[in-house]
């Protein structure tokens, strides 16, 4: 029968590994990667170090591998409010929204790792976050018109206008978030009014890029 190390509990059961990738989540959310040991993520996951040792190989790998957790799990979220397979319409826009939104509700330390994180990702850590934003991207771009022109200048200034409009689009549930903490200027708000509000600024930056498209066409 296992035994636990000194009041800790024990390295080898299964079940360990994601226990310490979900305590390495909120301690890096917390304090950030530099300010973070192996001995604040032991303490936070009630294991000895040679625990996290016996799974991970340090730090870097817990960051990497928390950071894929708020990936898969944003990617998840998206998929099930608006499959791919789905056109990409102002109601399925709203879905994404809410569902991202209730995500972070629900889900508050990984959406505080990655507003610490995801701006100053490098390494294997950048290609992740890289091939994350492409993807939801690409996504967003279905819910813009298409807005095609034989203008070369009109179709460079077209392809900057929707690409400024689907990074907005993506960042803005998220990171408003940020405005919300504690002390932030958002925190005295309502959730409900800033949700409507973030939804409402999705619907007009779609509504202006559309204004924009029958210009340019």
């Amino acid at each position: 029968m296992a035994t636990k190390q000194n009041g800790k509990q024990p390295a080898h059961r299964p079940s360990r590994r994601q226990h310490i990738i979900a305590a390495a989540v909120r301690v890096f959310g917390r304090n950030g990667f530099a300010e973070t040991s192996v001995q604040d993520i032991a303490d936070e996951a009630d294991v000895v170090p040679t625990a996290v040792y016996y799974h991970f190989a340090g730090k870097e790998e817990l960051l990497e591998l928390s950071m894929r957790r708020v990936f898969d799990q944003l990617n998840a979220v998206v998929e099930a409010a608006r499959p791919e397979s789905e056109p990409g319409d102002a109601e399925g826009l709203v879905r994404v929204i809410d569902a991202v939104w209730d995500w972070v509700e629900k889900n508050p330390d990984e959406a505080r790792l990655y507003q610490v994180q995801v701006a100053s990702a490098n390494g294997n850590l950048k290609a992740l976050r890289d091939e994350f934003e492409q993807r939801h991207i690409q996504r967003a771009y279905d819910y813009l018109p298409d807005g095609t022109t034989r203008n070369p200048r009109a179709a460079k200034s077209r392809h900057a206008s929707q690409a400024l409009a689907v990074r907005t689009l993506i960042s803005t549930t998220i990171l408003v978030t940020a405005l919300r903490a504690e002390g932030g200027p958002l925190s005295e708000l309502p959730s409900r009014s800033v949700q409507e509000a973030v939804r409402a600024l999705a619907l007009r930056i779609v509504a202006a890029d559309q204004g924009s498209a029958a210009a340019s066409a």
